[in-house]
């Protein structure tokens, strides 16, 4: 214990001693020689260091491997380029495979319309497609993806493009029935965020989850049975006269680029 304290003290003599001879200037002849001495190895050194860097990377494997790699590297965004491309296509023709079947087992008369722009206001939904008076498309048209589908109604027309209001717009109106009751039982009305509720719906209808809700067919240009969604729940007291019915969407629609545009028998043109 007594040597470690001597050690001490001796330890914090030392640098007592080296701070006063630092701040009188003494051992400013020995930092001198010091530096005269390590400066040129640590310049040399430094030197051969470069030197080496300069080697390895300016060799021509090393420029070799760079270049290669870039390649690589473009040829990976150039196949995940491709892949993407793969599978879109992969599902526009799943999606046109689908319509085609559609039109030949229905026998419904259709034009064949692509998703050009889509409303971003998720209270308005709607979708602007490239098909317009100049193919055969008016106002009122049903408008269906998938096996018979219904999404919305043409609302909008010019020549060469038409705009579609979905049946979640707050706007959009649809008369609608049960698939297992061939009347009308309600209005499916647009609630905004792909939603849609059935209302007016008289008590004695008897509705449970997951029945199966159609277009009624009242409309001109609406065909009857077509797929709008089904039962999730069910709204309203035995006492009222009517009750809501908030319906599970059969379509992800922003996930469809083909849709078909249904045109009556009485609008076909004449060949």
């Amino acid at each position: 214990m007594a040597i470690r304290q001597r050690a001490s003290t001796w330890v914090a003599v030392g640098i007592l001693v080296l701070l006063l001879l630092k701040i009188s200037g003494l051992l400013k002849p020995l930092e001198d020689g010091m530096r005269f001495v390590l400066l040129p190895a640590g310049r040399w050194m430094s030197s051969a260091g470069a030197g080496l860097r300069n080697v390895f990377l300016g060799s021509p494997d090393y420029e070799n491997l760079k270049q290669r790699n870039q390649e690589l590297e473009q040829r990976l965004i150039s196949l995940a380029v491709d892949y993407v491309k793969l599978r879109s296509l992969e599902e526009e023709n799943k999606s046109l495979t689908t319509l085609v079947k559609f039109v030949q087992d229905s026998g419904y008369d259709a034009v064949p319309a692509r998703i050009i722009a889509r409303n971003p206001d998720p209270l308005g939904a709607s979708i602007l497609l490239d098909k317009g008076a100049r193919d055969g498309v008016e106002t009122g048209m049903a408008v269906v993806v998938g096996q018979g589908i219904f999404v919305g109604k043409v609302t909008g027309l010019q020549e060469r493009v038409c705009t579609v209001t979905l049946i979640s717009d707050i706007s959009s109106r649809v008369a609608a029935a049960s698939i297992d009751q061939n009347e009308l039982i309600g209005l499916v009305e647009g609630r905004g965020n792909n939603v849609a509720r059935l209302t007016l719906v008289p008590q004695a209808v008897e509705l449970k989850s997951d029945d199966v809700i159609v277009t009624a067919g009242t409309e001109d240009k609406i065909p009857a049975d077509l797929l709008i969604g089904l039962v999730n729940e069910v709204e309203g007291k035995p006492t009222d006269p009517f009750k809501n019915v908030w319906l599970e969407p059969l379509a992800k629609i922003e996930r469809i680029d083909l849709v078909l545009v249904l045109r009556p028998a009485v609008l076909r043109p004449v060949d």
